[in-house]
């Protein structure tokens, strides 16, 4: 029975299912870490069945050891009182007791080193029971970062990032454009404003010349006036 090879190919399984299909890794692991209780519930009860028959056979081992010895005193006394026919039946009746003997003996030996086997693997699984109970919450992170990590994968993958670059250069293009017009815009206003402040120099110019013209022709008619 190799329970922890089972164990490893049913929580093998469980991750890759539980990662291909986008499944729940809480509910992944604590099903797995059930399957370990179980695992370990079934092992504990074989290993305490193997001990009890471990212990029928040396209870019937000490029965079949005191019937060689009883029958050997048998076999001795039936010499002595002269009679061979009781010796020879307790002779064979010792001897069938010895064959018990041995086969028992190999039996219990057998028993032994297979419930030597089931304790080795009760620790182990026990302790890799409280392993996975341990990291259960690391374990459920990591599961959980993997499934996100497929997620946005395959996102990415399925996402058109033509169309994404294609707008942002058009966007690029556009605010290059706007930006184009504003010192357009810019350098209008600052020509506009140069030929305004020329224009009304001009125009005070001429205003002041109309002026002074005015002026310089009215002086001579009001000397006239003055001397007659």
């Amino acid at each position: 029975m190799n329970v922890f090879k089972r164990i490893h190919d049913i929580f093998s399984s469980n991750v890759n299912h539980a990662l291909d299909k986008l499944e729940d890794p809480a509910k992944m692991i604590r099903y797995t870490i059930v399957e370990m209780e179980n695992s370990l519930s079934k092992a504990k009860d074989s290993a305490a069945k193997t001990l009890a028959d471990i212990k029928a056979r040396v209870a019937e081992l000490k029965v079949q050891k005191e019937a060689v010895g009883r029958w050997d005193v048998r076999a001795q006394l039936a010499v002595r009182s002269g009679k061979d026919d009781l010796a020879r039946e307790a002779l064979s009746e010792k001897q069938s007791a010895t064959v018990k003997v041995t086969a028992l003996e190999t039996e219990i030996a057998e028993l032994k080193n297979i419930n030597a086997s089931q304790e080795s693997q009760i620790v182990k699984l026990t302790e890799k029971l409280e392993e996975v109970k341990a990291k259960e919450r690391t374990l459920v992170a990591r599961a959980e970062h993997a499934k996100e990590k497929i997620k946005i994968e395959k996102q990415i993958s399925s996402t058109d990032c033509s169309a994404a670059i294609k707008r942002f250069n058009e966007m690029e293009e556009k605010v290059e454009r706007l930006e184009a017009e504003a010192a357009v815009a810019a350098k209008n206003y600052e020509n506009e404003a140069q030929f305004t402040e020329m224009e009304n120099k001009d125009s005070i110019d001429q205003e002041l010349e109309a002026l002074k013209a005015k002026l310089n022709g009215s002086a001579p008619a009001e000397n006239q006036v003055v001397e007659g």
